[in-house]
């Protein structure tokens, strides 16, 4: 008998049980060094690289963190020539929460920024395990809120925020 991990109407058991199961092993602490390096394989390009010759400036800060936390580091992507406050996207990376960085997503950001003039700040959260629950969100949480009180300085509309992300960095949005 298989376990099904949430409850199901009974009808779909039929189907469920049809359905192919992974069949990889389960994970352990012992496996996430092999994955972070794993996800290190293939490395996101330099932002210079990754904006070219893009009318796009890059800006590496640093920002209050949680309360009795480090300080968080951040990527703001902005159109050079920004005239008038502009949409912002917060972006929070995947990795399962225990792998990625900030930089992994910064060429769909900067196609974003080019494409709808959007001011883009990606945050980098504590990984687990040696960070678990809720680090990553509190974390997350006080880059969207250092981006909304510096929203004028950014040159973002603060009434014109998106939070995004993509695999965990969307569970974290």
């Amino acid at each position: 008998m298989r376990v099904r991990p949430v409850p199901f109407d009974p009808t779909l058991s039929a189907v469920l049980d049809a359905l192919p199961r992974a069949s990889n092993p389960e994970l352990s602490l012992a496996d996430v060094p092999k994955l972070r390096e794993a996800a290190t394989a293939f490395p996101a390009p330099p932002i210079a690289e990754v904006i070219g010759d893009r009318e796009i400036d890059a800006e590496e800060l640093t920002v209050p963190g949680p309360d009795g936390a480090p300080d968080l580091a951040v990527t703001v992507l902005r159109p050079r020539r920004l005239l008038a406050p502009a949409p912002g996207l917060y972006n929070m990376h995947g990795g399962g929460m225990i792998s990625g960085h900030r930089h992994q997503d910064a060429a769909r950001l900067a196609d974003l920024v080019e494409e709808l003039g959007a001011v883009a700040v990606s945050v980098e959260y504590r990984l687990a395990p040696e960070h678990p629950d809720p680090a990553p969100v509190e974390d997350c949480y006080a880059g969207l809120v250092w981006m909304a009180r510096g929203a004028a300085e950014l040159g973002v509309d603060p009434g014109r925020v998106v939070v995004m992300g993509g695999s965990a960095g969307g569970g974290l949005a």
